[in-house]
C-alpha cells in the first residue's frame, strides 16, 4: 500500500526558519517532521510518495542518506499544483487504496482503524474529521451515518452544519485521483470532494489531538505534545518535560518546562522554557521563553516569542 505526503508548501508562516530548512525537515522532538510521519505509518504501507516543490534538493539529499524503513519516492513539482494537482502528479506510483496526508499535520488518528472503516463502507474516499469549538474560521461537513453529504465553507455563526472540520488525512481509491485534471493547480478540498458528496465520500471523527504545525505557535505546540507522548511511553519521570540531544551540553542552567534541545548545542548560565533549540547553537547568559532558536545561532541576550534563524528574526 502507498501513502502520499503533501510536502510542497513554502512554509512562509515559519520564516525565516524555512528560508534555509524546508518545513518537512524541521525537527519535531529532534526527528524531522516528515521522517516522523513516515516512521509512524502502519506496516501495511510499504511505499511513501513525497510530493515536493520547495526544498527539493535538500529533500533528495536527506532521503538519499536516511533509511526510514520504507521505499521513498520523491515526485518533484516544477510549480505548486495545489493539493489535488500534487496527488495527480503522483498517480503513476499508486497501485490501489492510498493514504494521503498534509505534511505539516500532527494527529492522533489511528490509521489502521481508518483504513478498516474505509473498507467496511466500500468508500471511494474517507476523510479524518476533527471537532472544533468555533467552526466559523473553517470549512465544515454535514455528516449523516458516516457519509459526507455537504461541505460548508466558513459558515456564519448559528448556521453551521456541524463543528467537524477536515483534518488533512485521507484514504482514497484510485478513481478519486483519476478524476483530477492533469497539469492544473487543483484543490482536492474545494474542487474535487464537493463533486462526490453523497456518492461514496465518508468521514471518521477522532479524538486526541490535531495540530497543524505550520505556524510558530503550532510548531511549538506540536513539539510539546510529542514530548508529552514520548515521556509517557518511556515511563520517564522528567518533571520538567525536557529532551536534550545526547551530543549537547548544558552547564549551570535551568531548563524547562517544555524544552527540546537539538544536537551539538552548548548552553551555559541560562534559563530556558517553552522553547525549541535547533542544532549547533551556542547560548550564554540568556533567559529564553516561547521561542525557536537555530540552527547555528550564537545568543547572549534575553528572548521571548521569537524565531531566531540564520536568515533573520521574527517576533510572533
Amino acid at each position: 500500500m502507498e501513502a502520499i505526503i503533501l510536502v510542497g508548501g513554502l512554509g512562509t508562516r515559519l520564516r525565516p526558519l524555512t528560508k534555509t530548512i524546508p518545513k518537512p525537515l524541521l525537527p519535531l522532538v529532534n526527528i524531522p517532521m516528515v521522517e516522523r510521519m513516515i516512521r509512524n505509518l502502519p506496516e501495511k504501507i510499504d511505499t511513501v510518495i513525497l510530493a515536493v516543490s520547495y526544498g527539493l534538493e535538500q529533500m533528495l539529499e536527506y532521503f538519499k542518506k536516511t533509511n526510514v524503513g520504507r521505499k521513498v519516492i520523491i515526485v518533484p513539482e516544477k510549480e505548486p499544483l495545489g493539493t489535488g494537482g500534487a496527488m495527480k502528479n503522483c498517480e503513476k506510483y499508486i497501485t490501489g487504496t492510498t493514504a494521503v496526508f498534509n505534511g505539516d499535520v500532527v494527529t492522533s488518528i489511528n490509521l489502521d482503524e481508518m483504513i478498516e472503516y474505509h473498507k467496511s463502507k466500500k468508500a471511494k474516499g474517507t476523510l479524518a474529521l476533527w471537532e472544533v469549538e468555533n467552526p466559523n474560521r473553517f470549512g465544515v461537513v454535514k455528516l449523516v451515518k458516516g457519509e459526507i453529504l455537504k461541505f460548508q465553507e466558513k459558515p456564519p455563526k448559528g448556521e453551521e452544519l456541524s463543528n467537524l472540520i477536515n483534518a488533512g488525512t485521507y484514504i482514497l481509491e484510485p478513481e478519486i485521483i483519476s478524476i483530477i485534471p492533469e497539469n492544473e493547480k487543483i484543490s482536492i478540498e474545494r474542487d474535487i470532494y464537493p463533486k462526490i458528496v453523497g456518492n461514496g465520500l465518508y468521514g471518521i471523527p477522532f479524538e486526541g489531538y490535531f495540530i497543524d504545525a505550520g505556524t510558530p505557535e503550532s510548531y511549538l505546540e506540536a513539539n510539546f505534545k510529542l514530548l508529552d507522548i514520548n515521556i509517557e511511553s518511556e515511563n520517564n519521570e522528567l518533571k520538567n518535560k525536557v529532551h536534550i540531544h545526547e551530543t549537547s551540553k548544558v552547564v549551570d542552567s535551568i531548563i524547562g518546562p517544555n524544552v527540546i534541545i537539538g544536537p551539538d548545542v552548548f548552553i551555559e548560565k541560562s534559563v530556558i522554557s517553552n522553547t525549541v533549540i535547533l542544532s549547533d547553537s551556542k547560548i550564554y547568559g540568556s533567559t529564553i521563553n516561547n521561542s525557536i532558536i537555530g540552527p547555528n545561532i550564537s545568543l547572549n541576550h534575553d528572548v521571548e516569542n521569537t524565531i531566531i534563524a540564520p536568515e533573520g528574526e521574527k517576533i510572533f
